[in-house]
C-alpha cells in the first residue's frame, strides 16, 4: 500500500466559506488586541456583493474593485437574436485568428515614410560624376591648352627676365666705363693745366722786377688807369708809389723778389 494517508481523513475538515473571516483571524493573531474589533456592518457567513463592497471599503479598496467590476451580460431575445446570429455568421470574429507577435507589451514602430527615399547628398555626387564623365574630353583639352599657355608664358617671362638682367648689367658696365673714361680725361687735363700754370709762373718770375710783375698783375699802366679791383677809397697816391718803384727797375727796394 502507499505511504500516503487515506483521503477519508480529510472529509471531516470544515471548509472555510468566508475568506474575509480567515484574513481577519490571521491579522488578529499577528497584531493582538490592536486589531481585535469586527468591522462595522459585518455579518459572518455572508458573501453578498454589498458585503464584499463594504469590506473592501473598510480597507480602502473600493475604487479598485469598482474599476474592475464587470457589466451585466446583455440578453437578446426575439427577432434581434436572429439578426445578431445572422450577422455573426456572415462576419465572424477573426481577432483570435490573427497571431500576436508582440511579446514585450510594446507595439512595433511604424515604418518610416522616408525609408525608401535616398539621401539628398547622393544625387549631386551622381550628377557630378556623370557631368565629369560627359565633359572629360573638353576638360582634358582645356587643361592641355591651359598648360601649354602657362608653359609659353613662363618661357617668355624667363626670357624677359634674362633680357632685363642683361640690359641692367650692360647699363652698369657702360656707366662705369664712361665714368672711368671721363675721370681719366679730367685727370689728364688737370695735369696739363697744372703744367702750363707752373710754366707760366716760372716764366713770369724770370722776367722783370717784382714791382713790374705787381703792376702787370693789377693792370696798372699809369696813374689814370683803373685797377682790376674796385675800391671806395682814393688810391691815386698808392698807384703813384707802385709806378715809381716800377720805373726804378732793379735799383728799387725789393726788386729782386724773394
Amino acid at each position: 500500500m502507499s505511504d500516503f494517508p487515506e483521503l477519508d481523513g480529510f472529509t471531516n475538515v470544515p471548509a472555510s466559506t468566508d475568506p474575509q473571516a480567515d484574513f481577519l483571524a490571521r491579522e488578529r493573531a499577528l497584531l493582538g488586541d490592536e486589531f481585535g474589533g469586527q468591522p462595522e456592518n459585518y455579518t459572518p457567513g455572508t458573501t453578498t456583493q454589498h458585503g464584499d463592497q463594504q469590506a473592501e471599503d473598510q480597507f480602502g479598496l473600493g475604487d479598485f474593485s469598482a474599476g474592475h467590476s464587470h457589466p451585466p451580460p446583455v440578453t437578446v431575445t426575439g427577432g434581434a437574436a436572429d439578426e445578431l446570429a445572422s450577422f455573426q455568421d456572415q462576419y465572424p470574429d477573426v481577432s483570435h485568428d490573427i497571431p500576436s507577435t508582440n511579446t514585450n507589451g510594446f507595439d512595433a514602430p511604424a515604418a518610416s515614410l522616408y525609408a525608401n527615399q535616398t539621401s539628398s547628398y547622393a544625387s549631386p555626387a551622381v550628377y557630378a560624376q556623370t557631368q565629369i564623365e560627359e565633359e572629360s574630353t573638353f576638360v582634358t583639352e582645356w587643361r592641355a591648352n591651359q598648360a601649354e599657355e602657362i608653359r609659353l608664358r613662363d618661357q617668355r617671362s624667363v626670357a624677359k627676365r634674362e633680357e632685363t638682367i642683361a640690359a641692367a648689367e650692360k647699363a652698369i658696365d657702360d656707366f662705369y666705363h664712361g665714368y672711368n673714361t671721363e675721370k681719366q680725361k679730367n685727370i689728364a687735363k688737370n695735369k696739363e693745366e697744372e703744367a702750363a700754370f707752373l710754366q707760366t709762373r716760372n716764366d713770369k718770375l724770370g722776367q722783370g722786377t717784382t714791382w713790374e710783375r705787381i703792376a702787370e698783375l693789377i693792370e696798372l699802366q699809369d696813374s689814370r688807369s683803373k685797377t682790376c679791383g674796385k675800391s671806395s677809397k682814393d688810391l691815386s697816391r698808392f698807384k703813384e708809389i707802385l709806378l715809381s718803384l716800377k720805373r726804378e727797375g732793379d735799383s728799387a727796394p725789393g726788386a729782386a723778389g724773394y
